[in-house]
């Protein structure tokens, strides 16, 4: 295996650590009740991690693509029994969703990075949680719609005046939602510098990293 894939794998799994790690934080602190680890669903996380990371940048073929979901289905299958039904659905539609961005055009290359950065990341953990915990909380959503989509602007960051406006209306929305007791104050403020520390390295350090590492950051520092 060459430099190239074995750091795409490594990103795969850091990938399926940043689908859990606020999912499982969020439980611990509040303390709530969960069920045991399923090994099915962590099967079916880890397929849609290893494919977002590892095969998409292989440019996998159509038929490639259908053997995979054959896989992930019969996953689903055995597994039936020891999950929710809409949990894997969700699930699965992540990887229905990670076959999209090949077909879109270039130009359009934002619907990709929505999909894969934000849409799919996002899903996943809400999917991850209402499995473990039984239900989904507003104060839950909220926070990891904020790490996803700042990480998402940080990534994609290029000095532009755009780019500063976005940085801008994602911290003054991330006050509005603390305002609006949506968000404790540890979450906006680890959110908000997160925001300005990474803008600033980006800027002034020339230091930048792939989007996996900058949610995995993100979702470490909102639940620590």
């Amino acid at each position: 295996m060459d430099r190239t894939r074995t750091k795409n794998l490594i990103k795969a799994l850091i990938e399926l650590l940043s689908f859990h790690i606020f999912a499982i934080s969020f439980i611990w602190t509040h303390g709530l009740p969960s069920t045991s680890i399923n090994y099915y669903l962590l099967a079916m996380v880890a397929m849609v991690a290893l494919y977002k990371e590892f095969m998409i940048p292989l440019k996998p073929n159509q038929f490639f693509s259908i053997l995979y979901s054959a896989v992930f289905l019969i996953i689903c299958i055995i597994g039936f029994k020891s999950m929710n039904i809409f949990v894997m659905i969700l699930v699965f539609a992540q990887v229905c969703f990670l076959f999209i961005p090949k077909s879109i055009p270039p130009k359009y290359y934002i619907i990709s990075v929505l999909i894969k950065d934000f849409v799919v990341p996002s899903f996943i953990s809400i999917a991850i949680l209402f499995y473990y915990a039984h239900f989904i909380s507003i104060k839950f959503v909220v926070p990891l719609l904020l790490i996803n989509i700042t990480a998402v602007m940080i990534t994609y960051f290029d000095g532009e005046i755009t780019s500063y406006v976005q940085i801008i209306v994602v911290a003054i929305a991330t006050v509005v939602l603390f305002l609006l007791n949506y968000l404790n104050i540890y979450s906006t403020i680890a959110i908000i510098a997160f925001m300005l520390i990474t803008v600033l390295l980006k800027i002034f350090n020339k230091f930048a990293t792939t989007n996996v590492i900058y949610r995995f950051i993100g979702n470490l520092l909102v639940v620590v």
